[in-house]
């Protein structure tokens, strides 16, 4: 977007940013900002008693455990995990920050809300800092206006997260890059590297810069990628859990993508639909526009050429970060947190390489008249007032505690229900709560999906299938394949079949419930006496007319292979037909009956797809469709046995996917 060069009148007076620029130093707005943000900030996340963002809980979880036991060598909560021997903590310096606050508070959560305060005040602090040039003192409003105008990235900012630590190191590096303070440099590419996983992220954006430089300005400063690459060699080097942080580094960086197909890792990895995008930064994006439109000829930008030598470099350098981080932000949307405020920086770094500054007015589009510039931001901000409320509305449903403190008081419970060195099955995105709350209990994973997929394989996919609800047997798989005596989750994660699964199997029991918050199960072996297990394979020409009791020679049929010695055997009940072989069709079993007397049995067949039951060849009772083997949901029929021998038998077909589950519960509910 380009403005005619419109000389300014004598008589008007000078563009609001240099008026308010000739009070202002950098240090000065710096420690006003962060003055105004501090308190204001630790009155908004101190309202309420929870954090916004469950990976937090992780954070200040490794934080407390640094302030109390020193560095840790293995992340001893996650069983299964690449972290669990050998941690190659990926976050070092960001935990060691945050130790303090997790370690001497009372509450945790509460050093945490003070923690993030203090993080995001410096942060708004450096956006001023790198925004005076050309807004003056009015910078001390611009991470104010972005968070309110850009409710995507306020989503971003109330999360006590790493990313916050990285983009307050980055806009200090782009600085320093812009001034050639290359040393200074190199010392932050160490920290970077010793504070977040992404630390070629920051050696990539650094050699980008460099080839703009080069390729544009005809500018070859070697030494901004060499003191970039030796900084970041020098953090990796001396961190304390070399080199199994540069091992972790691999799994979530490229190991990822390898697994990705098969990793549940939430949206913030997608990119958003262009609707959500447009309407979450319109406020935003009119802002930008108000700004440029706003801009006019510098009267002295002619007598400062250093100055425009360094406001060009800045504008180079915000420019590049801002069009690496929007595209890497249209593949997926946790990238905005880098990209809206660069872009916002680059901008305004733009307005003043062209020698332009901000005037008091605001030029309408495609005319040559004027409105005031507080008008023009006015009505930004009405733009995105209704998406703001909307998402402080969200934010406050998700970190108060509830009526009567329930959500509190609910964790206190469950933590009180695991004794220690409790073995626990739990998702993933759930057990940054449980480490913090119950850090006596051992889980599976936590914080990526990678890290349990990589290391585990068959693991990971035990614990997909049976958080999916896709297990039929969850007990058997919770003992045998992901060795837990408990099973942990929060029914409002969408697991309504898990829970369904569980609520009317005896063979588990429920430890803690609280309105419904955070569910425990336990895992009772020795329990699977009602479930009939033993069972022969009808040979497929004797699947439509099955034979008699008496015509029955067991002696030359397939037994059913029951599970092997072991705790498999205490807990197994689903007859799985897949044992059998990897036929896709239909399958008859058979169980013979030998009665000395007259009994009434009544029973409950919970298939997963379409079957039957016969009684000596008569069918008695059937079940259509996809049931999916969820106990409590089957047919209940009733057998009257006479004196004698019978041959019970369930013929069962696969669902819709042919390639899933086949099989069935069969148990006596008399």
């Amino acid at each position: 977007m380009s403005l005619p060069d419109e000389q300014a009148s004598p008589t008007e007076r000078p563009p609001v940013a240099r008026r308010a620029q000739r009070t202002l130093r950098a240090w000065q707005v710096w420690a006003i900002t962060f003055a105004i943000a501090a308190p204001l900030l630790a009155a908004f996340f101190t309202r309420n008693p929870q954090l916004y963002d469950n990976d937090a809980y992780y954070h200040l979880a490794v934080a407390r455990t640094y302030f109390r036991e020193g560095l840790i060598d293995d992340l001893r909560w996650t069983r299964f995990s690449a972290m669990a021997d050998g941690f190659g903590d990926k976050e070092l310096l960001f935990h060691l920050l945050l130790a303090p606050f997790a370690g001497l508070a009372r509450d945790p959560v509460r050093g945490g809300q003070i923690a993030l305060t203090l993080l995001l005040a410096a942060l708004f602090a450096a956006l001023s800092v790198a925004a005076r040039r050309t807004l003056g003192g009015w910078a001390i409003l611009l991470p104010w206006a972005i968070a309110f105008s850009s409710t995507e990235l306020a989503w971003r900012w109330v999360r006590l997260r790493p990313e916050l630590l990285s983009l307050l190191l980055l806009v200090c590096a782009l600085e320093a890059i812009a001034r050639r303070r290359y040393r200074l440099l190199g010392a932050i590419a160490a920290l970077y590297a010793l504070s977040y996983t992404a630390f070629h992220a920051f050696v990539g954006l650094c050699g980008l810069i460099f080839l703009f430089g080069g390729w544009a300005r005809r500018r070859w400063e070697w030494p901004l990628p060499l003191y970039a690459a030796a900084g970041t060699a020098v953090g990796l080097l001396v961190h304390p859990h070399f080199p199994k942080n540069l091992e972790i580094w691999v799994l979530q960086t490229f190991e990822y993508f390898r697994y990705r197909a098969v990793l549940d890792v939430g949206t913030e990895i997608t990119p958003n639909y262009t609707d959500v995008t447009l309407m979450v930064n319109l406020g935003w994006a009119l802002g930008l526009c108000v700004l440029w439109l706003s801009s006019r000829p510098d009267p002295t930008a002619e007598t400062r050429p250093s100055d425009a030598d360094l406001d060009r470099r800045l504008a180079d350098a915000y420019g590049v970060a801002a069009a690496v981080f929007s595209v890497l932000y249209l593949l997926m949307s946790r990238f905005s947190l880098y990209a809206l405020p660069f872009a916002t920086l680059w901008v305004l770094d733009s307005i003043r390489a062209r020698g332009r500054s901000i005037g008091g007015r605001t030029r309408l589009p495609w005319s040559r008249r004027a409105v005031p510039l507080a008008l023009g931001a006015a009505f930004c901000l009405a733009v995105s007032a209704p998406e703001a409320l909307r998402q402080w509305k969200n934010y406050d449903l998700r970190t108060q505690a509830g009526p009567g403190r329930v959500r509190l008081r609910d964790r206190e419970a469950f933590s009180a229900a695991l004794p220690p060195g409790a073995l626990v099955a739990a998702p993933w995105q759930q057990t940054s709560i449980y480490m913090l709350w119950a850090p006596q209990a051992l889980y599976l994973n936590v914080l990526d999906p990678v890290f349990l997929a990589a290391s585990d394989p068959a693991r990971h996919a035990a614990q997909a299938s049976v958080f999916s609800g896709e297990e039929p047997d969850v007990p058997l798989a919770v003992a045998v394949a992901l060795d837990s005596q408990f099973l942990a989750y929060s029914p409002y994660a969408g697991l309504d079949l898990l829970t369904a699964r569980l609520e009317h199997d005896p063979r588990v029991a429920i430890r803690h419930r609280l309105h419904g918050f955070n569910l425990l199960w336990t895992m009772l072996p020795d329990r699977n006496d009602a479930f009939i297990l033993d069972w022969f394979e009808l040979p497929s020409q004797q699947g439509e007319a099955p034979p008699t009791a008496a015509k029955l020679d067991a002696a030359t049929l397939r037994r059913y292979p029951r599970w092997p010695v072991g705790r498999g055997t205490r807990v197994e009940a689903y007859v799985d037909t897949r044992r059998l072989d990897d036929r896709r069709g239909c399958v008859t079993l058979a169980h013979p009956i030998a009665e000395s007397e007259p009994r009434r049995m009544e029973a409950e067949l919970a298939p997963w797809g379409p079957s039957t039951v016969g009684l000596d060849g008569n069918e008695v009772a059937g079940i259509g469709g996809e049931p999916k083997a969820v106990l409590g949901r089957g047919v209940t029929f009733v057998l009257e046995l006479a004196a004698g021998d019978h041959l019970l038998t369930v013929r069962t077909c696969p669902g819709k996917d042919e390639k899933g589950p086949r099989g069935f519960y069969l148990r006596r509910v008399d």
